[in-house]
């Protein structure tokens, strides 16, 4: 694993601060699950070994936040908060041709209107070739003067954004670690603790991994699934429920 940081930004003095913490035990077990599944039933599996970069950071977006998820120095993706005159909003925008987003169905925007957005993807979540990514679901939180706020990753913490690049013509699967405060928090909406991405191209990797988890290239249990309710969700409830216990 190849680990970088970069430095704190200051914080809203209305932001609660929310350092990155290690995983509580039964999240690790839940990541392990998933990764155990990502790798059920196949025949073969790739022998080449996952090579994860990941980026520590811990800010807010203040308005929009470049995010560069090999640290080449050229943005990827931007993330984009406003808040003016009663109109607030969260986005994440591809910076480059062929960049896209995990995508879910959510109203994300006026009441009644489902359009694709970007998807909260929980700890564990394959992100890869057979995931629902689309370059327009870029809407994660809308809200207007006359109606609640609406988006699918109102009241989230610690979620993931599925994202795919490229670097030198070839596709890359990473994630960002987010958290969503009140639509109506001008510079701190968005808060993001950290990124990473798989440096072999085509193969998947798993939200949340820094480099700890197992091969997650054949990915049975999909994206789509774990966003959009699906059986394979089963043992992701029941590992909830035994969390909380």
């Amino acid at each position: 694993m190849i680990s970088k940081s970069t430095a704190p930004q200051a914080l809203n003095p209305y932001t609660p601060r929310r350092d990155p913490k290690p995983l509580r035990q039964h999240l690790a077990k839940r990541l392990l699950a998933y990764t155990t599944m990502a790798g059920a039933g196949l025949a073969a599996s790739s022998t080449s070994q996952a090579e994860i970069v990941y980026t520590k950071t811990s800010t807010d977006v203040n308005l929009d936040y470049v995010l560069d998820l090999n640290n080449s120095g050229t943005g990827d993706f931007e993330i984009q908060s406003y808040y003016l005159s009663g109109f607030a909003s969260l986005v994440v925008i591809p910076l480059n041709k062929g960049n896209k987003i995990a995508a879910v169905h959510h109203q994300c925007g006026f009441r009644g209107y489902h359009s694709i957005a970007a998807g909260p993807l929980p700890l564990g979540a394959v992100i890869g070739p057979n995931s629902p990514f689309d370059a327009t679901a870029t809407c994660m939180v809308r809200a207007f003067e006359s109606s609640a706020p609406t988006g699918p990753w109102l009241g989230k913490s610690d979620r993931y954004l599925g994202l795919e690049f490229y670097i030198y013509g070839e596709n890359h699967f990473g994630w960002a670690r987010m958290s969503v405060q009140s639509a109506y928090c001008y510079s701190c909406i968005g808060y993001i603790s950290g990124y990473a991405y798989e440096t072999i191209a085509g193969k998947a990797i798993i939200a949340g991994d820094e480099g700890h988890t197992a091969d997650a290239s054949a990915e049975p249990l999909t994206l789509g699934a774990l966003a959009l309710g699906a059986p394979g969700l089963n043992l992701w409830r029941r590992d909830e429920e035994d969390g909380q216990q």
